[in-house]
């Protein structure tokens, strides 16, 4: 009896989870600007993959094209994306998936699925391509392209993250490299000129980050921690006369000052306040933490403290180094001087 209620209960809910499964869907944005990017998201359980041959666009009823454009497959859902062509008439676009198999409730369907949209007559200041990346080296690698018949200059970067900004000439196209993160997600990188803002989407599903491009600002990637090079813990003979004390101090200097950079290297990044936020400062190259002291950032590490220019130690034993040289120095004249002037007197005491 208790077998048969559990298997009714299940086929119960299963049912009412079938029948309540979702059709395709399709989202995008109600209206765009020539020239700006076109990203649509479409989600649904599919029978059969979705192609490009069962994507269509239409201008009103009239079948359409867009040129190239990009159809990614990214945890489960479809991503379609493209930039608009400058050239492109106003009016009301519509996107239009047919003859594609999916389950709508328990039951197939080749039902036609669409999405209506808008173009604008106003033409983007930019265009950033692609309108949707994935990252390389651990950089998303975009272009900007001035559309403006003037000189512009642009502010960009990663939602929540220190921007930049970037001059463009008429027609110039420059590209710019945005760092990518730890973490399976979307994220908008946005361009700014006047009251406009322009996207680009980018995703990244990197599952670990160099500790440089987590921690370090964009002028610290040359920072890269020595702390493996065993050649600080050996020394030469020279190394007594060329300071070789300082230098290895310096060494072990770094490695602490990396040690303590680098001991939360998990934490995220997202998470994290600016250095200015925390009131911290951020020490240049030339400059070290006088208490030693750093603070994970968003935007670089942080010191809890004073920047100021490292110390120079004393040479100690380059200092014992050249007195030993001028003590022998001094003996080998003694010793050569005495010897040549006993040479030089014993003729005459042969003679007498």
């Amino acid at each position: 009896m208790k077998f048969s209620f559990l298997f009714l209960a299940a086929f119960f809910f299963l049912t009412i989870f079938l029948s309540f499964a979702s059709a395709v869907q399709i989202d995008t944005q109600t209206n765009y600007l020539k020239g700006e990017n076109f990203v649509a998201k479409v989600s649904g359980n599919f029978y059969t993959p979705l192609s490009k041959s069962n994507i269509y666009f239409y201008r009103g009823l009239v079948e359409t094209s867009f040129g190239v454009y990009s159809l990614d497959k990214i945890d489960g859902d479809y991503y379609i994306s493209f930039t608009i062509p400058t050239e492109k008439i106003p009016g009301n676009y519509s996107l239009e998936i047919k003859g594609a198999r999916y389950y709508s409730g328990n039951q197939l369907s080749e039902e036609n699925v669409s999405k209506k949209f808008e173009i604008k007559n106003k033409t983007a200041f930019a265009i950033i391509s692609p309108a949707l990346s994935r990252p390389s080296d651990y950089y998303y690698n975009l272009s900007v392209q001035n559309l403006l018949d003037k000189k512009i200059d642009v502010e960009y970067g990663k939602e929540g993250t220190t921007t930049k900004n970037i001059s463009l000439n008429y027609g110039e196209i420059k590209k710019v490299e945005i760092k990518a993160f730890e973490g399976n997600k979307f994220e908008n990188v946005f361009f700014s000129y006047g009251n406009e803002t322009l996207f680009a989407v980018v995703y990244s599903n990197l599952t670990s980050i160099p500790i440089e491009n987590q921690t370090y600002s964009d002028n610290s990637t040359n920072n890269k921690t020595n702390s493996t090079d065993n050649s600080s813990d050996s020394w030469s003979f020279w190394d007594l006369f060329k300071g070789g004390s300082d230098k290895n101090e310096t060494n072990k200097s770094e490695v602490n000052n990396s040690q303590s950079k680098n001991e939360t290297p998990n934490q995220s990044v997202e998470a994290l306040q600016t250095c200015s936020e925390m009131n911290l400062s951020v020490c240049s190259e030339s400059e070290e933490c006088d208490t030693g002291n750093y603070v994970n950032g968003q935007d670089s590490q942080c010191c809890n403290g004073n920047c100021v220019a490292p110390k120079k130690s004393s040479s100690s034993w380059g200092t014992i180094g050249w007195i030993l040289i001028g003590a022998v120095a001094l003996f080998l004249v003694w010793f050569f001087f005495f010897k040549f002037k006993k040479a030089r007197r014993t003729p005459k005491k042969l003679i007498k």
